[in-house]
Order: C-alpha cells, then structure tokens, then sequence
C-alpha cells in the first residue's frame, strides 16, 4: 500500500509556528508517510519587514520552505495546517492561500481529503481555539474530513484543545507531544480513507 501523502501547511511571523510545522513535518518523516511542507507567502511589502528586524529575520530563516500553491492540495491525501491567531481567526497569509481555492471547491477537488490544525498566539487564551474553530468552516465547505485529538491524550489537559494543536508562546514540549498526537491520529485515519 502506498505510504499517505501528508502536507504540513503554515504561516509563521514570530517563529512559534515554524517550531510546531517542522516538529510535525519531522513526525510526518517518523510514520513513513510522504511529507510536503509549505508556508502561506507572505503578504508584507520587504519595506514594511525591513523595519522589523526580528520578522525580517524569521522570514529569511524559512527561506528553504516553498510557499504554498494550489496544486499542493492536489497532491496530499491529508493535510496538517497551521497559522497564528489574528484576533481569533487565521493570519491573512493563510486567508489569502485559502481564497485561491475556488476552483478546487467548484470541482470537488478536496472532497474525503482529511485536515487537522495547529495555532498559536502569545498568550494563554489569546484565541487559539477561535482560531482553529473559524478554520473549520473552510474545511468543511470543501468537504473534507476533519480530524481531532482523542481525550486519551492525557498531555492535553496541560495543553492544546480536542480541536487541535496549541501554544502560547513558543512550544514547549507538552505542545510538541500534543501536535505528534494530532499528525499520528490523522495519518491513522488518512491511511484507512485511502485504503478504502
């Protein structure tokens, strides 16, 4: 049986979330399955990151991540996607990626492709659930299947949500446990669908 094809979506400004993508890309790697990892392109102008050293820096430090296309979609069997949260919803970046997806959408490209999230803001309760529940949506009007996080997960009463995978600040190593949970449960169910 072929190994599931698993895309790890995301936008980063700080660095929180390329820490959560590239731990969940490396446990992606672990279960044998075929990993794309892409970030959302940055809508900032160079000038307006210019005059933040500390974004200019993170940008240049993803800089051997491909931004993401539409025909990534195309290609995974599941996807894993990620962005910070912007007043309770996904960073513009992830805004923008997810409305060129039109055509996908009127063609039922997505339909049965499993999806789970990751989010992050700079403190607790700073709306990373909102986040992920306003991501939802765009999931579902594209039909696919959204995976959670099972209760057995004990890490999850220390952190994350049954929505997906959390941070407040830079992960720490509960959170990281909690996002290997996520991939491996939607890698599980991502090889069921597709052996079907």
């Amino acid at each position: 049986m072929a190994a599931p094809k698993i895309l790890v979506l995301f936008y980063s400004k700080t660095g929180h979330m390329l820490i959560m993508a590239r731990s969940i890309a490396k446990d992606v790697e672990a279960s044998g399955a075929e990993l794309r990892l892409r970030k959302a392109a940055e809508l900032a102008s160079a000038e307006v990151m210019d005059k933040s050293p500390e974004w200019k820096a993170m940008h240049n430090q993803m800089s051997d991540i491909p931004d993401a296309v539409v025909d990534d979609l195309l290609w995974m069997d599941g996807l894993i996607v990620g962005s910070p949260t912007r007043f309770g919803n996904m960073a513009a970046p992830m805004r923008n990626f997810w409305d060129q997806t039109g055509k996908l959408w009127m063609e039922g490209s997505l339909i049965g492709k499993t999806v789970s999230a990751f989010s992050s803001a700079e403190m607790i309760h700073g709306g990373q659930e909102a986040t992920l529940l306003s991501m939802y949506p765009t999931f579902l009007a594209h039909g696919m299947i959204i995976v959670g996080i099972p209760g057995n997960v004990r890490e999850l009463y220390k952190a994350g949500s049954y929505y997906g995978a959390l941070s407040s600040g830079e992960p720490n190593e509960t959170d990281l446990v909690v996002s290997r949970a996520m991939a491996n449960r939607l890698i599980e169910v991502t090889k069921k669908l597709i052996r079907q």
